[in-house]
């Protein structure tokens, strides 16, 4: 009946037509609240994971949290509060070592709730600090209203002396043994003693935080290993016991017994492998028998991220690409994905992008949310209408030209120069502060104080002799120097750097203004690592020449003189200028942007001192003191 009443309505009384309608009108409205229903359902079951792993201020966690919380609307809400309080130093051997900088800020859960069997045998103060750290802020997000992601590792490594007590709980060694000065081993997690005190430790962590809903764990990086693990640094290694279980069966009796230590404490989580190395044929056989409500990141695709570009700028802070962002939220609205990873700390835990470059992070992935792109068209007309918004519609066109620039420039220096990493080049290789030198072995130890320790390379005299040792390997660039697809990416970020600069008065001036300046940071940082790597290729090329005794050139014209020479004044004055410049940025303003050490004391491998400006004039003024070194071996021109 109603079906014909829609046919031929004018056939129908007026008072069954009215009937009809105010029954049509019901259905409309059923349908919208299902709809409304359904939306709301599928929000809740989004999972919005913010990565905070290095803040370890109570009043900056805060503040992040409350950046967290603008996404309950979406979805549930966690954020990472497992940073440990301090560096692991206990663990250090005398006299330091790169590798274990690298893994010292690695976080686990005895490092909270250490088990009878390992409290004997860590610093009880650093316990108790890393609990009250790690409690403070389980009380700032259960205020918030948010829930609690903990990142530990439970295959970590563990003191020496916790294996000459236990010696039959001693598992694979899993430091580098190209990166270390000593050896380490974590236990064997095969072992049901192993298994009740990881169990028991768990359960104590739920009971001290019960909104713990998400484990996030790691293996066989940074400190941590499985049993005859392919991809263990020293080769697959362990005891003879386990050799014969499969990578299958111990990830799933890990995960299990993880699982069951938080059931004990009171919790039901979700377990999450992210930082994993399974090598070989390790992940088809660990896939197929994780236990329930356990994923690795890398292979579920229900998880997407989006971020800062604090990893790729590193140690440069506040930048972020617009149009990446645009494009990875594509992802949030596409079947089955209901995990968005939030990312904007440093690898190895040792900082955090500024709040306000979060909070813009997030005004753009709400903004995508609300009006998803599906293609180029649709991103580039987000980015005009961010564009609108930071800059006024007056500078609408010149500020999109400049963000898109700057994409170009990111993408354009990672095809022309994939290896040039800021992270590990331009601070763990500290080509951002040590002087570019024909002769580096010509410096005094006092010179060389402010930057040789720090070099990630356990063999000093390769840490002052080769400029692209990169951590025990050897590092790959452009074929030439003059290479034009680098030069044109940092042309575009500066010239994109340029145009930010000069919308002071823009809504977002002074952001824009801080985005130029991390800009042309990173720029800077790109070049000298540029410089480095073709100033040790000319040293590569001379070397038995530079390996013999200074000479008096031969008394002859000469528009170049000795092949190398010039090529090598070109690249020495370029660096020179650049760290200039860089100085120059720094005193304007740049500091504040960048991710240093507060104390002299924290200056490590990963983390540049509070005194970089210092380091820099002392790089200037050494490579203007050694200014002639080079003539003493390569011959000048004489005309």
């Amino acid at each position: 009946m109603i079906f014909s009443a829609f046919i031929s309505p004018d056939t129908r009384p007026i008072k069954f037509q009215h009937i009809v309608f105010a029954s049509f009108s019901r259905l409309v409205l059923l349908l919208m609240l299902l709809t409304a229903l359904s939306n709301e359902a599928l929000a809740a079951e989004r999972i919005f994971m913010f990565h905070n792993r290095g803040c370890r201020d109570l009043k900056e966690f805060r503040t992040y949290a409350e950046l967290a919380a603008r996404m309950k609307p979406y979805g549930r809400v966690q954020i990472t509060i497992s940073a440990i309080s301090d560096k692991a130093w206990f663990m250090f051997p005398e006299g330091g070592s790169p590798w274990h900088d690298y893994a010292c800020y690695m976080s686990a859960p005895w490092m909270f709730f250490p088990h009878p069997k390992i409290a004997p045998h860590v610093p009880a103060d650093w316990v108790v600090a890393n609990r009250e750290l790690l409690l403070a802020k389980a009380a700032i997000v259960r205020e918030m209203g948010l829930e609690v992601l903990f990142a530990g590792k439970n295959s970590e490594m563990l003191p020496e002396s916790f294996f000459q007590e236990y010696p039959h709980l001693r598992g694979p060694r899993v430091d580098h043994p190209r990166r270390s000065k000593r050896e380490e081993f974590s236990w064997c997690v095969d072992l049901p003693e192993t298994q009740e005190i990881i169990e028991w430790t768990v359960a104590e962590l739920l009971r001290h935080v019960p909104g713990i809903k998400t484990f996030e764990s790691g293996t066989n990086d940074a400190g941590s290993g499985l049993c005859w693990a392919a991809s263990q640094y020293p080769g697959p290694n362990g005891p003879r016991h386990c050799r014969a279980r499969t990578a299958g069966e111990r990830v799933r009796d890990l995960v299990l017994t993880v699982q069951r230590g938080a059931s004990k404490g009171g919790g039901d989580i979700i377990f999450r492998w992210g930082n994993v190395n399974f090598w070989q044929n390790e992940m088809d056989v660990i896939l197929p028998m994780l236990p329930e409500k356990a994923y690795i990141n890398r292979r579920d695709p229900s998880l997407m991220s989006v971020g800062t570009m604090i990893n790729q700028n590193y140690p440069f802070l506040g930048i972020i690409d617009p149009l990446s962002v645009i494009q990875s939220m594509e992802r949030y609205h596409k079947p089955g994905v209901s995990n968005i990873i939030v990312s904007f700390s440093a690898m190895y835990d040792r900082y955090e992008d500024r709040p306000q470059t979060v909070g813009k992070l997030l005004d753009i992935v709400e903004d995508c949310i609300a009006e998803p792109t599906g293609s180029l068209t649709e991103r580039l007309e987000k980015l005009k209408k961010i564009a609108a918004l930071w800059g006024d519609e007056q500078n609408r066109e010149k500020l999109f030209e400049a963000l898109y620039n700057m994409h170009e420039a990111f993408t354009t220096k990672n095809a022309a120069a994939p290896h040039y990493s800021n992270f590990y080049c331009g601070v763990s290789m500290r080509h951002l502060t040590r002087p570019l030198l024909i002769k580096p072995e010509v410096l005094t130890p006092e010179e060389e104080a402010y930057f040789l320790p720090h070099i990630f390379n356990i063999h000093e005299n390769e840490a002052r002799m080769d400029y692209i040792d990169l951590h025990g390997s050897r590092m790959h660039g452009t074929a030439n120097w003059n290479d034009r697809g680098l030069r044109r990416a940092l042309s575009m970020a500066r010239s994109a750097a340029r145009t930010m600069e000069n919308l002071e008065d823009a809504p977002q001036g002074e952001w824009l203004t801080k985005i130029a300046l991390g800009l042309k940071m990173w720029a800077s940082e790109v070049r000298s690592i540029h410089n480095f790597y073709h100033a040790q290729l000319i040293r590569d090329k001379y070397a038995d020449i530079l390996a013999g005794e200074p000479k008096i050139p031969l008394k002859v014209e000469t528009w170049d003189g000795d092949p190398g020479y010039l090529e090598w004044i070109e690249i020495m004055r370029d660096e020179f200028d650049n760290t200039n410049e860089l100085i120059a940025m720094l005193e304007d303003g740049g500091i504040e942007l960048v991710a240093r050490a507060k104390k002299p004391r924290y200056e490590d491998t990963f983390l540049l001192g509070p005194d970089l400006i210092d380091q820099l004039k002392k790089k200037a003024h050494i490579m203007r003191e050694h200014w002639l070194d080079v003539q003493k071996y390569l011959a000048p021109p004489h005309k």
